[in-house]
């Protein structure tokens, strides 16, 4: 029979059934990801403060960015109440001097980087701003010009200007369809107004009222802003004075399931949307889910637990995560990974996440400041490669889990386990009938092309009926040190091959073709 090969072209498939799939298709996996030519085992992550010589987080992490300045990498992370920065040996706190915070679970915080200066927003204090240049001895403050007791529920950056969105004014009056743009910022400062009623400045306001539904969160594409509403998505580009911005309508079809839900690359915006996640090139929307995972990803993600979703890129693996609640858990669980050079889908456990961010971060957090990783994990058993001795790796982003619900920040995708213990991960393909489901066909052994740390076990299974369960013969322990191939004596009309790992080892599967006979025909 043909080689099966190519499996990373379009890794899991859960909503077609089985028999339906392309041969390269798998119907089933957990914490694996298709990458290049392969499905591999996904890489775990690491406490980022473990280490004795490194603080522990001071308060629960609901989000954090990061921040380049000099030789230095800060990490900013936000709680329910106060905001701290490390750089990786001292937790400084950056709470204002005039109180701390009230975030609201269900809102978090959104923020960023603009000119080099931390901005961040919860939807009920004044925005908060730290000075540029970033200094571990300077506070947080609220946002320079910002409206006296005026509140927006994301604030973004575009180009020199800050967007709020969803505005509330300073007298309590919100406006759930309106959009603020500041006047122009010069870079290391914050705008000098917001004042749409000076025409000296190019500060302004827009209200996206064709539709009904609220503005939920926006981001940079290009050169332009998209918002997306609940409803429906728009464009916003700077054409300058009088009007400073054209507004344009992209879709009225759908929106963004919450804030934090898109995220730019090289085509465009990858969007985790109220029914499916999909790619927004700023004039046309195409569905990454739909005849894939999309009743996978949404039956699984309970009605109350949509403001929890958040999407993160990871540029390193050209990856796109949809983070989300599953199975009645509080927090993000569960990842949709989806690779942009393949097309093709893996799932990742996450371990209760608040937020994700991709972003340099200080050696000492992944490893680089003692000989051991942070997490207790020694230089032998990590899979990926050493950062440098330096105060960061300047060519390497990881992603940072801000996770309120275990109190930590986690750095994933830098070893084998999860925070130290293993895990299991597992691919599998059911329902291959090789063009003929008439046909009874006997297995008697499977060549396997795959590259392990360690053994892991091979499972080879048979159905007489699409209606029958798989019958699982195995495990058979492959280690690619030693084997080729593993022997079985498997019949049936249709036949499925899984593999699964539950230690601490680290694998890649590229091909794997089953010796056949046929057995007769009923």
């Amino acid at each position: 029979m043909p080689v099966i090969a190519n499996l990373g072209e379009h890794g899991i498939i859960k909503d077609v059934l089985p028999y339906n799939l392309p041969p390269n298709a798998f119907s089933a996996g957990q914490n694996v990801r298709p990458y290049e030519n392969s499905m591999e085992k996904f890489e775990g992550q690491l406490d980022a403060f473990e280490d004795d010589a490194i603080p522990n987080v001071a308060v629960e992490p609901y989000w954090l960015t990061s921040l380049v300045q000099g030789d230095e990498a800060f990490v900013v992370y936000a709680g329910e109440k106060d905001i701290y920065a490390t750089e990786g040996t001292v937790q400084h706190k950056l709470t204002r001097t005039t109180g701390s915070y009230s975030m609201a679970e269900l809102d978090g915080w959104t923020g960023g980087v603009m000119g080099g200066v931390v901005f961040l927003n919860n939807g009920v204090d004044a925005p908060q701003q730290w000075v540029s240049p970033a200094s571990l001895s300077s506070k947080m403050t609220n946002l320079s010009n910002w409206p006296a007791s005026a509140t927006c529920k994301s604030l973004r950056s575009f180009k020199q200007f800050m967007i709020a969105m969803n505005y509330t004014n300073p007298s309590g009056t919100n406006f759930p369809r309106l959009l603020k743009w500041s006047n122009s910022a010069s870079f290391n400062s914050v705008p000098s107004t917001w004042d749409e009623t000076d025409a000296t400045q190019d500060a302004g306001e827009y209200e996206l009222a064709d539709t009904p539904g609220d503005i939920i969160d926006g981001s940079e594409l290009r050169d332009a802003f998209m918002i997306y509403k609940e409803d429906s998505i728009w464009g916003m580009q700077f054409i300058g004075p009088p009007f400073v911005f054209r507004f344009y309508k992209i879709s009225e079809s759908t929106g963004a399931i919450n804030r934090r839900c898109m995220s730019e690359f090289a085509n465009g915006h990858f969007v985790f949307g109220v029914n499916d996640c999909y790619i927004n090139d700023g004039q046309n929307l195409t569905s990454v889910l739909d005849q894939k995972n999309r009743r996978e990803v949404f039956d699984q993600l309970g009605g109350g637990n949509f403001s929890k979703c958040f999407v993160t890129p990871n540029f390193i693996r050209s990856e796109m995560w949809a983070c989300y609640p599953a199975d009645g858990s509080t927090w993000a669980n569960r990842a949709m990974v989806w690779n942009w050079r393949t097309n093709g889908i893996g799932f990742r456990d996450l371990p209760e996440v608040s937020f994700i961010h991709q972003g340099i971060a200080p050696t000492i957090m992944v490893g680089g400041g003692s000989p051991t990783w942070a997490g207790g994990g020694t230089w032998a058993e990590e899979s990926g490669s050493w950062a440098s001795t330096n105060l960061y790796d300047p060519t390497r982003v990881y992603p940072l889990m801000a996770s309120a619900e275990n109190n930590k920040i986690f750095v994933a995708d830098t070893s084998n386990m999860f925070d130290g213990s293993p895990f299991t991960s597992t691919v599998e393909r059911t329902g291959l009938d090789f063009g003929d489901s008439s046909v009874v066909k006997f297995c008697s052994s499977v060549d396997i092309k795959m590259k392990t740390t360690g053994p892991v076990n091979i499972y080879v299974g048979s159905q007489m009926s699409t209606e029958d369960p798989v019958d699982w013969e195995g495990p058979f322990e492959f280690d690619s040190t030693t084997d080729y191939k593993i022997d079985c004596r498997v019949s049936g009309r249709l036949l499925a091959f899984k593999v699964e790992s539950t230690t601490n080892v680290s694998w890649s599967l590229t091909s794997y073709d089953l010796k056949l006979k046929p057995a007769g025909r009923n």
